[in-house]
């Protein structure tokens, strides 16, 4: 069990240091708008905060020794400097995403993965806001557009659960890998919003 946790500590890393390079990319292609951008900066600043915590719990903690020049570089705005520690962070720590991707979309994994996005997703994502720093952007339109490793981190670390989670995502392998042949294959107007959202935490039932 405490082998298991450890692998699961060194995926999140990996999965977190993967979304640092995304939101990098982000800020230095700035075709986006300013508090947009902001906010990006702010989820880096963040991040960076929490980094050497997660490398200790992967058993990585010799690896903090970067963050300081990362905080700075992010600081300076040297997009530079900080893709290059990033860079090299990723490759010590590869994010293994084959786990959540799905290799084809069967009917069975569209059908869980609609359910779930019915029920957990469409209320915040289907219809996201533009004027504020981190929107919830439409899940569609992203898994299109982003490296599939980057989305399929982005789901693993971004669905928060409740008390009974540990506010860890409530979701399986299984699950997450049929969220993304959705958003990978399905169709937006066919997986309308629900009539209620669902609790945070609890998971769709089945038909």
């Amino acid at each position: 069990a405490e082998a298991a946790a450890q692998d699961e500590h060194r995926r999140r890393l990996a999965a977190e240091v993967t979304i640092m390079a995304g939101d990098l990319r982000r800020l230095e292609t700035a075709t986006e708008p300013p508090l947009r951008l902001d906010g990006l900066r702010a989820r880096l600043a963040g991040a960076l905060a929490s980094l050497p915590l997660l490398m200790r719990r992967a058993g990585a903690g010799a690896d903090a020794g970067a963050v300081p020049g990362l905080r700075d570089a992010l600081v300076r705005r040297d997009w530079r400097s900080m893709r290059a520690g990033l860079r090299a962070l990723q490759d010590t720590h590869p994010f293994d995403a084959r786990a959540l991707l799905p290799a084809e979309a069967t009917p069975e994994r569209l059908r869980v993965g609609e359910a779930i996005h019915r029920q957990a997703c469409a209320g915040c994502h289907d219809a996201p806001p533009a004027e504020t720093r981190l929107p919830a952007l439409n899940l569609f339109e992203e898994a299109k557009r982003m490296p599939r490793e980057e989305f399929a981190a982005r789901l693993l670390l971004g669905v928060r659960g409740d008390r009974s989670t540990a506010y860890r995502n409530p979701f399986s392998d299984l699950e997450l890998a049929a969220l993304i042949a959705t958003y990978e294959h399905g169709e937006p107007a066919a997986v309308a919003a629900p009539r209620s959202p669902m609790t945070a935490g609890q998971k769709p039932r089945g038909p």
